[in-house]
């Protein structure tokens, strides 16, 4: 049983020096994109995800793919056409609805 266990930690001995420190990538530097300086901007037909509204009695706001919008703006060639206190209506036709908090009843 122990000349099992040594000859595999030779083996893995052996294996590892093949690979050097400069092989290796560092995990903590940032993605290729971000080293290319290519911006993280949304692409043309992503989906469109509601992230908060933000109304009051004079004028409302939607957060959309992290984008503060209001009537009238655009985003991806879509026109926000109405804005609730739950939902927000675009000129496709679509409608993005917020999530119920649990506490709510």
């Amino acid at each position: 049983m122990l000349l099992n266990k040594s000859h595999l930690f030779i083996g893995l001995v052996f294996l590892g020096l093949g690979v050097s420190a400069k092989d290796l990538r560092d995990p903590t530097l940032p993605g290729k994109a971000f080293a290319q300086g290519q911006p993280a901007a949304p692409t043309q037909g992503q989906r469109l995800v509601l992230n908060s509204i933000v109304s009051s009695a004079n004028s409302a706001y939607a957060v959309i793919n992290n984008q503060i919008l209001s009537v009238g703006d655009s985003i991806q060639g879509v026109k926000v056409v109405r804005i609730t206190a739950g939902a927000v209506w675009l000129s496709d036709g679509r409608k993005l609805q917020l999530f119920q908090t649990i506490t709510e009843r």
